[in-house]
Parts: C-alpha cells; structure tokens; sequence
C-alpha cells in the first residue's frame, strides 16, 4: 500500500478536508493537520467502512522505516482530536480490536451537504514546525522520559523499570545513582530489555556529564556544552565509560529498532564523545520514531549550537516547545519543569540576536503558563523599561514581590 497523496477536497462527517493545506473546516472552524496526520485521513477516506491493518497503514505513512505502535496511537490520537472524535463513542474513526482501524463517518465531494451529527466538532490544536526558537546550551542537554504507561502488578519488570526512569528523571546524583543499579537488576534478569538497556545508557552518560570529574561533590555540571568545554569528557577516564554507554545504546537499538528512547540515548552519548554527525543520525532517526520527541528536539538544537549551526537550533527549540504545549495534559509531571526553562532560552536568544520584540513575545508566553516566574517578570520588565513602559514594569516587580517575595 503506497502512502495517499490525494489534493481532491472532500467531505467527511461534518467536515469539510482539504488535503493539499492540511487544513479541516467546520462552521466557521478551522483546524490545521500536520501533514502525516492528513495522509492516515486521506488513507482512511479512501477505503470508507474497510479496516485497515496497522501494518498497513504504518507502511503507507512511514515507508520502509520501522516504527512501534506507540507511533502509529499517537497519530490516530492527534487525528480524532482534531476530528472532535472520541474512542469511546467513535463517529469518525473506530478502532477494530487486534485488526486496525477503519472511517466510518460518511464520505462524500466537497459540496455534499453535511451529514447530520447532533453539535460541532470540538476544535483541536495541532502543532507541526517551528517558527521561533533558541539554542539551549545548558540545564536542558539530559532530557529523557518516558510516556505514562498503563499500571503493572507491584515488582513486575515493567514497574521497576518505571521505578528506574523516575529516578534517573529527577536528575541529581543519588537518584541517578539508583536508577543505574535498578537498570542493571532488570538487565540481570532481562539482559535483551531495550529499554533497559537505553535507560542504564543514559544513567551512565548522565553521570559522567554531569557529576564525575567534577571539582567537589556539590560542584555539579549542569550541560553537556559545559562538560565538553571543560575538557573532562576528553579524559581516558571518560572515554571509556562513554564506550560503554555507546554499546549498551547500540544493543537498545538493535534489540528494539522502534524504541525512539534508545536512538537518543545513542545520540547523547555520542555527542558526549563529539562523534556529532552519527549522533545527529540516531537523533533524526528518533525523531522519525516519534515526532513528537521535545527531549530529542532539545538534544539536537544544542548539538547544532555545538557544531556552529545556530540556524538549524533555532527550529528544534521552539518546536520542542510547541511539543510540551500539545501534551502537557498527557504527562505534565515530566513537562512542567522543563517548559518555562525553554520559553526563557528562546528569550534570551532573541535579545542576544538584537530583537526585543521577539524576546517580549516569549517572556509573556513563559508568563501565561508559569505567572510568577521570576526570570521572565524580571526580563519582561528591564524590556518594558527599555520601551518607556516603566509603571507598568514596576506593576510587574510589585506583584512578583507581594507573591512570591522575589524582586526584581
């Protein structure tokens, strides 16, 4: 089965789908499609009523290249959301257990009357490529999670490698520490566990990037970039820890080719080992896994500051953003310390750039999530000042003050 192309305009549903803009109208509404998204309706829409497989439609939209069902989920996810569609009481796309899934709302030319439906589909907002974003060189270099998954009896192995990722997640020395031992216990037992086997990947890198090598124990790094720069990570010492996480990452991937976790863990520790080209491979090919990937999107807009391409960081950071923006409700205990750090290094990058403007754009985003974030009160504030707005500048301190005792 080849990939849809289809341009023709047509109606699905309550729906009005133009294929060639990626766009989706209703009543006025407007909804716009990342374009793989498009291509599974397109794919759908073209066989109305007919189950389609998974593996079908995986080899529609991704070609030759393997990808896990978590790829394929999210896709049909993003596709009934913006549909207004729900699983539970499917009007558009059904799922047909063990079989795939199959369009059952009605199909017909762009100037057929709409097929009655009760209410307006709920809008969605979907988010695709970036147009505004920074270089991150700094605290964000380390970022790897995991999705949220369904709950698993006390002591399985999917509960302690659950264990394992919470610990390895809160990124400090002790806990790395103890996700490390947890990995290797699951790899004692379960020495093909790709997942596993990315997550002590990571455990390992992390600590030499961040805390061995380090002047005292409380002198931690926070970034790649500052690793590298110092000098540690060219030591023997390192090295040879690098080359283990490297192989313990290239056995992640070929135990599990879908595993995106396990193509980044492989591109952090090359890049610590400054093999920059293979490690921005194993990054894209992460990102081809999944798309909606903001840790690996980081990773890669640092690599690209270290390569001297500040042009190619720019996009990957602010698309990381828009990432943590579309599933902070699918998982905002991983996303929520990281957001407003990658709102401010957008900022700052702007203001070093020489456009205000811009950096004003992102101080108020930061502070339409995050209120009270001192950074962004104190940076919108100096540009407020900077624009002869200074009461209003003033306004701001005064509130962050009365709430939270920070000044500006």
């Amino acid at each position: 089965m080849q990939k849809p192309r289809s341009s023709k305009d047509m109606k699905i549903g309550d729906w009005l789908v133009e294929p060639a803009a990626n766009r989706l109208r209703a009543g006025g509404n407007e909804v716009e499609l990342e374009p793989r998204v498009m291509d599974l309706l397109m794919l759908l829409a073209e066989h109305p009523g007919k189950v389609i497989s998974k593996p079908d439609i995986a080899k529609a939209l991704w070609g030759d290249i393997h990808v896990n069902d978590d790829a394929l989920t999210r896709t049909v996810f993003k596709l009934r959301k913006a549909l207004g569609d729900d699983a539970r009481d499917a009007r558009y796309i059904e799922t047909v257990s063990k079989r795939g899934y199959r369009l059952i709302a009605d199909v017909g030319d762009a100037g057929a009357a709409a097929a009655p439906r009760g209410h307006l589909p709920r809008l969605a907002l979907l988010f695709g490529g970036g147009i505004l974003a920074a270089g991150l060189a700094g605290l964000l270099t380390l970022t790897v999670f995991r999705s949220p998954e369904p709950a698993s009896p006390v002591g399985s192995e999917d509960q302690r490698l659950s264990r394992a990722d919470g610990f390895y997640s809160q990124f400090n020395r002790s806990d790395n520490e103890a996700a490390l031992r947890l990995y290797e216990t699951i790899l004692e037992e379960s020495p093909g566990n790709g997942a596993a086997l990315a997550g002590l990947a990571n455990a390992l890198t992390q600590r030499l990037v961040r805390y061995e090598g380090a002047a005292g124990p409380v002198d931690e790094r926070t970034s790649l970039t500052e690793a590298l720069e110092g000098g540690w990570l060219d030591t023997a010492r390192a090295q040879d820890g690098l080359d283990r996480a490297i192989g313990l990452a290239r056995r992640a991937t070929r135990a599990d080719p879908s595993h995106d976790r396990a193509w980044r863990a492989l591109g952090l520790a090359l890049s610590a080992r400054r093999e920059f080209d293979e490690a921005e491979r194993a990054y894209e090919r992460a990102l081809v896994i999944n798309p909606d990937d903001w840790g690996t999107m980081i990773n890669l807009s640092e690599l690209y500051l270290l390569t001297g391409r500040p042009e190619r960081s720019t996009p990957y950071l602010e698309q990381a953003w828009r990432a943590m923006e579309a599933g902070y409700g699918d998982n905002p205990v991983a996303i929520r310390p990281w957001h407003s750090s990658v709102g401010l290094a957008v900022a700052e990058r702007y203001l070093e750039a020489g456009d205000p403007q811009a950096a004003e754009l992102w101080y108020r985003r930061v502070l339409s999530l995050d209120p009270l974030n001192p950074q962004a009160v104190r940076g919108l504030a100096q540009l407020l000042r900077q624009f002869g707005d200074a009461s209003r500048a003033d306004a701001l301190c005064l509130e962050l003050e009365n709430a939270s005792g920070e000044t500006c």
